[in-house]
């Protein structure tokens, strides 16, 4: 920090390390020690103001710049979004059709499967006990082929792949996922009551402002409200 940067000079910078070093070594055990330490606790929020009246200037502007850039930014990013975000929903409005479609398409490829094996089955297990008079070691055979068959597999064709590789380059990869949203939130609290939703799951808003304007104090609903001193100085 310099002067021909920030506005202050080498006295400020001097002053303040002192009044950090005696903030440091600072033991109250007297009314003078106590005194002093506001005396030190005063200078120490006249040197912060002087810091903050140099340096603002400088943040605000540079704030402002990095908010026309954002803004700019944003500007520019907006109608490509959009027009992302289009083309992403009827794709996965399309995808989600298919696969609709495809699992409708296995669970008939599996049903014919299985009715197909069935129906072997039931001629093997029919021989069988037609011949358990006539030849029992041959039905036996016939029992065993009967239990032996299984379905075959069977898979039906993919309209989209897990991850199809792009002619313009990249790739494009389906990720299946969940989304959640809290639609009953006393009911969501109550889960919470009974360990059913981790409490880390929660997050805790305005609780100050809630306990001053109703005028809580000590335990209340699981908050513990507790007076809590500070200074205000003023320079």
């Amino acid at each position: 920090m310099t002067e021909t940067v920030v506005g202050y000079g080498q006295n400020i910078q001097e002053e303040s390390l002192s009044l950090v070093g005696q903030a440091r070594a600072l033991k109250i055990v007297t009314v003078k020690d106590f005194e002093l330490a506001g005396e030190v606790a005063l200078s120490l929020t006249r040197i912060k103001k002087q810091i903050n009246a140099a340096w603002k200037p400088m943040s605000d502007k540079a704030k402002a710049s990095l908010q026309e850039i954002k803004d700019n930014w944003n500007k520019e990013l907006a109608p490509i979004e959009e027009a992302e975000n289009k083309i992403s929903s009827c794709r996965v409005s399309w995808k989600m059709e298919q696969d609709r479609i495809e699992k409708l398409k296995q669970h008939l490829l599996e049903r014919e499967a299985y009715l197909k094996a069935e129906k072997e089955r039931q001629a093997l297990l029919e021989k069988a006990a037609e011949m358990e008079k006539l030849n029992p070691k041959k039905a036996e055979i016939l029992l065993e082929k009967a239990e032996a068959i299984v379905e075959k597999p069977v898979f039906v064709q993919k309209a989209v792949e897990k991850t199809t590789k792009m002619e313009s380059g990249g790739s494009i990869t389906w990720i299946n996922d969940i989304k959640v949203t809290v639609i009953d939130p006393k009911l969501a609290c109550e889960g919470v009551s009974k360990d059913f939703i981790p409490v880390g799951c929660v997050e805790f808003k305005g609780l100050k402002a809630f306990a001053k304007m109703g005028n809580i104090k000590g335990e209340f609903w699981g908050l513990l409200v507790e007076d809590d001193m500070r200074e205000s100085k003023r320079t």
